[in-house]
């Protein structure tokens, strides 16, 4: 009971200290966004309530399955909790990308699941291997879609051969364990092992790639949901700059969650790709960050109304 005790006032501390740097980081982006939309007004700004609902809900809905995907990579390396438990902590240690240093998410990962008697290098290992399939899949995605557009081929097929070429390459079991090796020393694990085979890997990329195409369509719904328009035959587009400027955010280990990058990465790509004004551009990529941590916010409300969990082991 005790120990049980201890991780929920450390989980309450831990989700404490990434609200407080969220709140921080996120005045001036409110701050920004409040300038874009002056700066804008002959735009003809429209909110549509239930088009916002449907973007924030789809972006929740998302973040579970995302946990859900890393579940599997944790039981296949040894991991015994319970999917909605696995789910559950995913979701809380997922804050901890908002504190400054990106190494929360992972450590804060694999502490609580080694406070409740469950494998600690399991949740690590997993965890490695599961941000290595979300970057990859991420760029593949981005450079399948948009890249196409750039070089002006007119056709998907070179898009989806760009994409099969970087899926395969960089998801190649033999690439992940490499990759994994290296992070987990830099987070200070010298003795990492990767186990996974790669119908485990393309599992979790099949999962992944379904997720970005999640983001695509709830991020098409917030821009529609705040009157700017765009096609649905463009949703593969759209996909593409989520993922482009997540991957671009995630990759500044400065910006804690992207903070700042991604939403630069997002206002270019909008210009480019949505032909947007850059004010307006700049606008949505701002409402677009705040759409995410609406999502997380409504996740994080879920799992704190979870029934407790159980003591120990609960496979």
């Amino acid at each position: 009971m005790a120990s049980l005790r201890v991780r929920r006032i450390s989980a309450i501390l831990f989700v404490a200290t990434a609200l407080a740097f969220l709140i921080v980081l996120l005045r001036d982006q409110w701050g920004t966004l409040e300038a874009a939309l002056s700066s804008t007004r002959s735009f003809g700004w429209t909110f549509r309530p239930l088009l916002l609902l449907a973007a924030v809900s789809l972006g929740t809905a998302n973040l579970f399955f995302m946990a859900l995907v890393w579940t599997g990579l944790f039981h296949r390396l040894g991991g015994e909790a319970r999917r909605p438990e696995a789910a559950r902590v995913w979701v809380l240690t997922n804050f901890g990308r908002y504190i400054p240093g990106k190494v929360w998410q992972l450590g804060g990962l694999a502490a609580y699941m080694r406070g409740r008697g469950d494998s600690g290098a399991a949740a690590l290992v997993s965890a490695l291997a599961f941000q290595i399939v979300v970057l990859v899949t991420g760029t593949a995605v981005a450079v399948g879609t948009l890249g196409v557009g750039w070089v002006g081929a007119g056709s998907w097929v070179p898009g989806l051969g760009i994409l099969v070429v970087l899926l395969f390459a960089g998801l190649h079991p033999a690439v992940i364990r490499w990759a994994a090796v290296r992070l987990g020393r830099w987070l200070g694990e010298g003795s990492v092992t990767l186990d996974l085979e790669a119908r485990d890997v393309a599992r979790a990329a099949a999962g992944m790639m379904i997720a970005w195409l999640v983001y695509g369509a709830g991020l098409m719904f917030l821009l529609r949901g705040v009157g700017i328009p765009w096609d649905t035959l463009d949703l593969p587009l759209l996909t593409g700059v989520f993922a482009a400027s997540y991957v671009a955010g995630y990759l500044v280990l400065v910006a804690p969650g992207g903070l700042v990058v991604r939403e630069g990465a997002m206002t270019a790509l909008l210009a480019k790709v949505g032909a947007l004004a850059l004010g307006v551009a700049a606008a949505a990529s701002v409402m677009a960050r705040l759409w995410v941590v609406a999502t997380e916010l409504t996740a994080l409300a879920i799992v704190l109304a979870w029934p407790g969990e159980p003591e120990g082991n609960d496979a």
